[in-house]
């Protein structure tokens, strides 16, 4: 893809704010910037709220803090907010515990294509080195995590000549965490199921039903990287109720959800019932 583009980066947070500063950080590093950055905010406090608030001071492209009040984990919900407030053709999602490579909105553009969704993978910076990485320059950071042994899955830490990228139906290493995808194709299915609250499954569900309606995935290799920093594990209590969504979504051949995007795009064009 050459034309200009109108990219909406999409990042999630919920109580971060220390990651978040370092990872608004780097989208200031970013060699092509994104048309707008919308911050998908489930229910964190304060201190959120005025480190995106500062960040978001004087930029020259569009810049909303999307927030809900926290009842659990509620990421799909909050995700289809800020899918409804974006106003561009194609949404890139990064969570606020991920770093991007400089080239990550670069790279997503060069790899999207029509009727596909492009997923990316990540290296994981281990808790030692979580605690500053990000704070300096990239490849500082990343050089000094390298030596002291501090990132895990090196395969993805560097940034090929050019990519790997395969055609794939299948759901292994889907995560919403590098993932980018059309505005319509996301309207199609109904954006994120919010049938799915706590954690797990809500991106590989989200997969299923754009799989089944001829949304190729596009798993790309050696571009579009990120680093995700350690952090304790989420809570997995609702785990077995996601898988249960997930499999009946898939015996189904799902391609649509019922509470999913299309109420949130009616409250944003104005036309809520």
């Amino acid at each position: 893809m050459t034309d200009t583009p109108l990219i909406a980066l999409i990042i999630n947070t919920a109580d971060q704010p220390e990651y978040l500063s370092r990872v608004l950080r780097a989208v200031d590093g970013q060699t092509t910037p994104a048309s707008e950055v919308l911050l998908a905010d489930d229910g964190s406090g304060a201190e959120t709220r005025k480190i995106f608030q500062n960040w978001s001071d004087g930029k020259s492209f569009i810049t909303k803090h999307v927030w809900q009040n926290k009842e659990g984990f509620r990421r799909a919900r909050i995700l289809n907010q800020a899918i409804a407030q974006a106003q561009s053709e194609y949404m890139v999602f990064l969570d606020g515990d991920t770093i991007p490579h400089p080239k990550f909105i670069e790279d997503h553009w060069g790899l999207s294509r029509k009727r596909s969704f492009v997923q990316g993978h990540r290296a994981l910076i281990k808790q030692q080195a979580a605690s500053w990485f990000g704070l300096h320059s990239f490849a500082r950071d990343r050089r000094a995590a390298l030596w002291q042994g501090q990132i895990e899955g090196w395969k993805h830490a560097f940034r090929w000549p050019a990519p790997l990228v395969r055609r794939r139906g299948d759901l292994r290493g889907i995560r919403g965490c590098n993932l980018a995808i059309w505005r319509e194709d996301l309207v199609q299915v109904n954006g994120y199921n919010e049938a799915f609250v706590g954690w797990g499954r809500e991106d590989s569900e989200l997969a299923v039903r754009l799989l089944n309606a001829d949304i190729h995935r596009r798993d790309v290799r050696g571009w579009a990287l990120c680093y995700h920093m350690w952090h304790p594990p989420a809570h997995r209590g609702e785990v077995e109720v996601n898988d249960k969504l997930l499999a009946e979504a898939i015996a189904a051949g799902a391609r649509r959800c019922d509470l999913g995007l299309d109420q949130h795009l009616r409250i944003a064009t104005g036309h809520a019932e």
